[in-house]
């Protein structure tokens, strides 16, 4: 019937409503479903068309103010464009079409940083008031977004007169709506932003007061069951903290609190404002009430999983959760000191809140590439519908779920954009809901659930597990041995301090290995990366060792202890195992990591034990390898020469004599496809090779770590990067050895936690053992350290022992220190990670 499009794109504005007021977002989804279905039922010419298209925008702008996906948002401006072009310029609806597309292109230019959109939005803004009449219902909304706009425009850009814009349409926004209207909450907002952003401008105290006054008249006018009341509670909030910043009255600090407190405890609110409101109202308790601080930073790490589920794509989890950095140890460390917990009880349970809250997106991925073998025994059909979605959902493409979702074929690149949305949606419910009935049946209860306490504590039967915590409150070291866990506080760890040799140890590293600078100029990095060393051994890892018991080197014949370390956040940015005091005499005192311990590396607690499992399940190691060798690399100045790389991958495949050599060839020798090392035969190969090899290039990119990669002979059309690698689940995997710069180094700082780099996607993809990098590489050292570590690997019966990988690399990288002890850069940098 032709009016049924019609009702349903009522019935998409009032799920919409009904979404805004009860915050469940299986309303928004099916808003979004059927705001799709009316426009694309509804012909070009209807007369309801841009209604529909109106609705649909909020719909699916909203659910990406919810979920952060960024789909959401290009469709929402897109749809928006189109509404505003469906509807005639002197029609009254044009202006509001209009003023909800101006808060659109500003959502989108607060995630993606365009100016081009901030500055659309402020010239549309201010076309709508120019034409809206001042008793035109729809006046207040054209004037809060408009206010919106140019106070973020003044954010970005500093010009005074859009941040005055900003107050003033705020104020008339204010004056224009009646006291006893359910919106007035937002025009309040808006004006109480624009006012305490200038005062951080100006300092004028008056704009401050009336900020707070303006912030408390918004939480009035809002509900207390409402979801909108979270967001309004957090800006009342902020501007009472400022106040008590300036002023250091307590009932401002303490009124503050308790509002960011309430703010955290509305459960229909979005979950990313929930866990900020906690942070802010435990950093004001930390001191005086570190109980109640405590409790709100465990309740926010609870929510972190739910800020990036399944159904966002891989930029959009990252995205959501680095907002959120360095919140893991700030959560142990109010925990640690919480005195209303027994002394004993603290240790564990920060190690259970910094389990939760880093490396979110990893252990999410773990926990389910668990072993399978007796849910495919006892149920095996569910064993294989579990797989199947895994591997989409951790692979997923829009092409991928259109094929599993629907058999329609939508050739316009918007349809099929929304059918891809909504098949990662879809999928990732049917993976929820598969979950939770597997955890259902008898023996199963427990499938693909994060470790508990006491699972953790068994990582240490090989050797003690340390996991470092710096925040800002306090800084320590968790020591799980086999008699519990314990806390050793670490007063010199300082966040600011760590934070001072990070800049200084990277700034040294770059010029030590420019070849350009001179040479004096290049010793006297060298000299402050060993500085930096002996602060980490001071500070860090001198303390830790002591309280271990590992004084000194193991006696002679004596099997060397093993340590994993757990740096987290910015401390990951420093190489812990290479901390000391190398000094060209000998110490008595043996003051550097390795000379008493074999050192390995884990983001987690639970990845060891994910590590562990693999290990045990791959039995007796197979020979056969793969080697990837790249001596020069296309698209790159000079080729990328690696003179040594040649010499490298021979090396190896001394070691490794069942092995494929994949190879870029050099001069004019014409190549056998086959034999190319591009990332079509890597992965194929990968899929039945025990070892790995590579040697080339790497990149560890500071704007998207998933876009971290290898360089590849086909890296500028299909690159070997993280998001390549995490749906690879491979069954023979033991070692990968990843000889290229920076291979294990996640450069945004926001998202240290997640530890989103290659050697933790090879040890996702199921190689127990990863030897990688931090930093770049001297190739001709890369060619020294390799021989070094196969020849120790190799066992008196001419095979190769890959479970002895750490302690291989341990002698490899202490006979180079040897021999290269002034120059730690050359040899600091190789790490093992893995079981």
């Amino acid at each position: 019937h032709p009016e049924h499009v019609k009702y349903l794109s009522n019935l998409v504005f009032t799920l919409q409503l009904r979404y805004e007021r009860m915050g469940l977002l299986t309303d928004l989804d099916e808003a979004v479903e059927m705001g799709r279905e009316a426009v694309r039922r509804m012909p070009p010419d209807h007369p309801e068309r841009g209604v529909s298209l109106n609705n649909l925008g909020i719909a699916v702008r909203t659910r990406f103010e919810r979920l952060g996906a960024v789909g959401d948002l290009d469709e929402a401006v897109e749809v928006g464009r189109e509404a505003v072009r469906a509807m005639p310029a002197d029609h009254p609806e044009h202006v509001k079409y209009l003023s909800n597309l101006v808060f659109t292109l500003q959502l989108r230019y607060e995630r993606m940083g365009l100016l081009t959109d901030l500055d659309e939005a402020v010239e549309m803004g201010r076309e709508a008031v120019r034409r809206i009449p001042p008793d035109h219902p729809q006046r207040v909304v054209s004037l809060n977004n408009l206010g919106i706009a140019v106070r973020t425009r003044f954010e970005r850009l500093g010009a005074v007169g859009d941040l005055d814009e900003a107050v003033e349409v705020g104020r008339e926004a204010v004056r224009a709506i009646s006291a006893d209207q359910p919106d007035r909450a937002k025009p309040l907002t808006t004006l109480g932003n624009a006012l305490l952003v200038r005062f951080t401008r100006t300092g004028q105290v008056s704009d401050l007061d009336e900020a707070v006054e303006v912030g408390r008249q918004a939480v009035r006018a809002v509900s207390a069951d409402h979801p909108g009341r979270a967001r309004t509670l957090c800006i009342w909030g902020n501007a009472l903290s400022v106040r008590f910043g300036r002023t250091g009255t307590m009932d401002d600090r303490n009124t503050a609190a308790s509002v960011f407190a309430e703010a955290a405890g509305v459960e229909s609110a979005a979950p990313s404002i929930r866990i900020n409101a906690a942070r802010a109202a435990a950093s004001l308790w930390a001191v005086s009430e570190p109980a109640r601080a405590a409790a709100l930073l465990e309740k926010a790490v609870e929510l972190l999983p739910l800020v990036a589920p399944r159904r966002l794509e891989r930029p959009d989890q990252q995205h959501a959760l680095g907002a959120f950095g360095g919140i893991a140890a700030d959560a142990a460390a109010l925990t640690l000191a919480d005195p209303g917990l027994p002394s004993h009880a603290r240790p564990a349970r920060a190690l259970r809140l910094l389990e939760a809250a880093r490396a979110v997106m990893l252990s999410q991925a773990l926990r389910t590439r668990g072993d399978v073998t007796e849910l495919r025994e006892r149920h095996p059909d569910l064993a294989a519908r579990f797989v199947e979605l895994r591997e989409v959902l951790d692979g997923f493409t829009g092409g991928a779920a259109s094929a599993v979702m629907t058999s329609a074929d939508q050739t316009p690149a918007d349809a099929a954009r929304q059918t891809a949305q909504d098949g990662r949606r879809l999928l990732a419910e049917e993976f929820t809901a598969l979950l939770e009935h597997i955890r259902t049946l008898n023996g199963f209860a427990h499938f693909a659930l994060p470790p508990t306490t006491g699972q953790l504590l068994e990582q240490a039967v090989s050797g003690p597990v340390v996991v470092f915590s710096v925040s800002n409150h306090r800084s320590d070291a968790l020591l799980l041995t086999s008699g519990g866990v314990t806390a050793l506080t670490l007063p010199g760890l300082t966040l600011a301090a760590v934070i001072d040799q990070v800049n200084a140890f990277h700034q040294a590293l770059s010029t030590a290995a420019d070849t350009t600078a001179p040479r004096a100029a290049r010793a006297d990095a060298e000299m402050t990366i060993q500085d930096v060393l002996g602060w980490l051994w001071d500070e860090a890892a001198g303390p830790v060792l002591a309280a271990l018991g590992y004084h000194q080197p193991p006696a002679p014949g004596e099997p060397w202890p093993r340590v994993w370390w757990v740096p987290g956040g910015v401390l990951s940015l420093l190489p812990v195992h290479a901390a000391g005091h190398h000094t060209g005499l000998t110490d008595p005192q043996h003051r550097t990591v390795l000379d008493r311990v074999v050192s390995s590396y884990t983001p987690t607690v639970g990845a060891l034990r994910h590590a562990r499992q693999r290990s045990a399940a791959r039995g007796t190691a197979s020979h056969r390898g793969l080697i990837v060798a790249m001596p020069t690399t296309p698209g790159l100045s000079g080729h990328g020469d690696l003179p040594n790389v040649t010499a490298e991958a021979a090396k190896v495949r001394a070691r490794l004599p069942d092995s494929v050599v994949l190879s870029e060839p050099g001069g004019t020798t014409p190549a056998d496809p086959g034999r190319l090392p591009t990332t079509a035969n890597v992965l194929t190969h990968l899929s039945r090779c025990a070892i790995a090899h590579f040697a080339c290039h790497g990149v560890s990119d500071p704007a998207d770590p998933s876009n971290s990669r290898v360089l590849l002979h086909d890296h500028q059309t299909d690159p070997l990067t993280v998001t390549a690698l995490v749906p690879i689940a491979l069954d023979h995997a033991r070692l990968a050895y990843l000889s290229a710069c920076g291979t294990a180094l996640t450069a945004t700082v926001h998202l240290l936690d997640e530890a989103i780099h290659l050697a933790s996607v090879f040890q996702l993809a199921g190689f127990p053992h990863v030897v990688a990098t931090l930093w770049p590489i001297n190739d001709a050292v890369a060619v020294t350290i390799a021989t070094a570590f196969y020849t120790a690997l190799t066992t008196a019966d001419g095979t190769l022992d890959t479970d002895q990988a750490a302690c291989a690399l341990h002698r490899s990288v202490r006979a180079i220190r040897a021999a290269h002890l002034t120059t730690p850069s050359l040899w600091a940098a190789y790490i093992h990670a893995g079981a």
